[in-house]
């Protein structure tokens, strides 16, 4: 039993496929695409629409949550406190006609802006922003 030899010419007839492009091309230029324009103009808006009216920014008060060795602060205007309670009363003071923004370093444990997040939940304060410091880069490429 002998197998035939391959052919050497194993490449696609490309002169087909490209006639078969060009007349698909032709095919499309030739169609009345007019007819497509009436179709279009019925699924617009008629109405002038709404304006949008925003909503006047609140003030912004900053917490800052530093880690200094292995304790944490908490830190808004001329307030410290080394646990997120300890700020409850200056946070039940100001209430919640302020914005809250929660700026966290780096190296502050997820647990520590989530105790100020809920303190902050419990006065009842509900505009809440975040804002982080710089990535990690030394510590990430020591770790791998």
């Amino acid at each position: 039993m002998r197998r035939m030899p391959r052919p050497e010419d194993d490449q696609l007839q490309m002169t087909s496929l490209i006639d078969m492009a060009f007349l698909l091309i032709i095919f499309f230029m030739c169609l009345p695409f007019r007819c497509f324009d009436h179709k279009l103009q019925a699924f617009l808006p008629r109405g002038a629409g709404e304006r949008m009216t925003l909503e006047p920014t609140k003030e912004t008060v900053k917490i800052r949550v530093r880690r200094q060795g292995d304790e944490l602060s908490y830190t808004l205007g001329q307030n410290v406190a080394s646990s997120s309670e300890g700020l409850k009363p200056v946070v039940r003071a100001l209430g919640p006609k302020y914005a809250y923004e929660i700026d966290a370093s780096a190296k502050v444990p997820w647990q520590g802006v989530v105790d100020m997040v809920n303190t902050l939940a419990a006065v009842e304060c509900k505009e809440i922003r975040f804002r982080g410091g710089p990535p990690l880069t030394r510590e990430i490429r020591r770790r791998r």
